[in-house]
């Protein structure tokens, strides 16, 4: 499984970097399958959301070669295998409806 997932995601890391090395040659490339935080800033340029998305895929590759398992950003608990076998650099639940920061005491 875990294996499955370091190759999905160095293939997209690979894919990444293209789409880097493309948009720095003053071409055109396509970012709608690209999916990063909310709370990122709109106002991005196409090579920082790349660059973002790149440092994403390396701390997925990082936290695959630690043995650790990803937790949604927003609620803390643990993202389901069956989502990381197809996305393994997902950050959120699935469900970000139902999805809630943990409460502070």
């Amino acid at each position: 499984m875990s294996k499955d997932r370091k190759r999905l995601t160095l293939d997209k890391l690979g894919e990444t970097c293209a789409r880097i090395e493309t948009l720095l040659a003053g071409q055109n490339v396509t970012l709608a399958d690209i999916v990063l935080p909310q709370d990122r800033d709109p106002r991005e340029t196409p090579l920082e959301r790349l660059q973002a998305f790149k440092a994403l895929l390396n701390e997925t590759l990082a936290e695959l070669n630690r043995g650790e398992g990803r937790c949604c950003r927003t609620c803390g608990k643990p993202l389901p295998d069956n989502e990381l076998d197809e996305m393994p650099w997902a950050f959120r639940c699935s469900s970000a409806a139902g999805c809630h920061p943990p409460e502070r005491e």
